[in-house]
C-alpha cells in the first residue's frame, strides 16, 4: 500500500470520526436515553426559577406556597406549575370568608373559629389537615387558606370545642394556635410538612 492510499484511509477515518462526534453533540445520551441539550436547559431553568425566589412575592405556586416571586412568568421550580396572584389569591379567601360567615352568622349553637397554622410547605399538608378535622362531626364547615396559613370554620359548640379542634390537627402533626404538635404524630409526616 502506498503512502497516499495510507493517508487517504486515515483521513476518511478522521472524517467519520469527526462527523460521529459532532452528531452525538445534543442528541441522546446512549446509557441514559436522555438529551443532554434539554437535560442542561432544564437545569439552567430551575436555577433561574430558584434565583428568581423571594420570601414573600407577588406570585405564589398554589401546590408550595412558600415558593414565591415578584416575576409572574417564573414557575414554580419544585413542581413546574404556573404561580398564582397573591392579591387574587387574598380577594378569594376573603370572598369565602365573607360567604362563611353571612351562612351562619344567626345560628345561635355555632361558633366562629380560626386555626393559624404553621408554615405550609406543600398542598400535601393541607390534606392532612383536612381529613383530621373530618374526624371531627362538630365541625360544621371551614376553609383553609394555604397560603396564609389559617383554617376559618364553624363548630357547633354542643359537639366540639375550640381545644379539641386545636387537639385534632395537634393530633396530626401540625402546630395549631398556640397548641403545639404532637412530636410522635410531627416525625411521620411527608418530608414536605417537616
Amino acid at each position: 500500500m502506498n503512502k497516499n492510499k495510507i493517508s487517504l484511509i486515515l483521513l476518511a477515518a478522521a472524517f467519520v470520526i469527526g462527523i460521529a462526534i459532532l452528531s452525538s453533540c445534543g442528541s441522546k445520551d446512549e446509557h441514559t436515553g436522555n438529551d443532554k441539550h434539554k437535560e442542561t436547559t432544564q437545569t439552567d431553568n430551575k436555577q433561574a426559577d430558584n434565583s428568581k425566589m423571594v420570601a414573600d412575592g407577588a406570585y405564589f405556586c398554589p401546590m408550595h406556597p412558600i415558593q414565591q416571586t415578584n416575576d409572574p412568568n417564573v414557575k414554580c421550580p419544585i413542581c413546574k406549575m404556573k404561580l398564582d396572584s397573591k392579591a387574587e389569591h387574598n380577594k378569594k379567601m376573603m370572598d369565602e370568608h365573607t360567604a362563611l360567615e353571612n351562612k351562619y352568622h344567626d345560628k345561635k349553637d355555632l361558633l366562629h373559629f380560626e386555626v393559624t397554622l404553621p408554615v405550609i410547605k406543600s398542598d400535601e399538608c393541607q390534606v392532612i389537615i383536612e381529613e383530621a378535622l373530618s374526624k371531627d362531626a362538630g365541625i360544621v364547615e371551614y376553609h383553609t387558606d394555604i397560603l396564609n396559613r389559617i383554617i376559618h370554620m364553624y363548630i357547633d359548640k354542643n359537639k366540639t370545642s375550640k381545644s379539641k379542634v386545636e387537639k385534632v390537627i395537634s393530633d396530626a402533626g401540625f402546630d395549631a394556635n398556640d397548641t403545639k404538635a404532637n412530636p410522635e404524630a410531627a416525625g411521620k409526616l411527608p418530608a414536605d410538612c417537616k
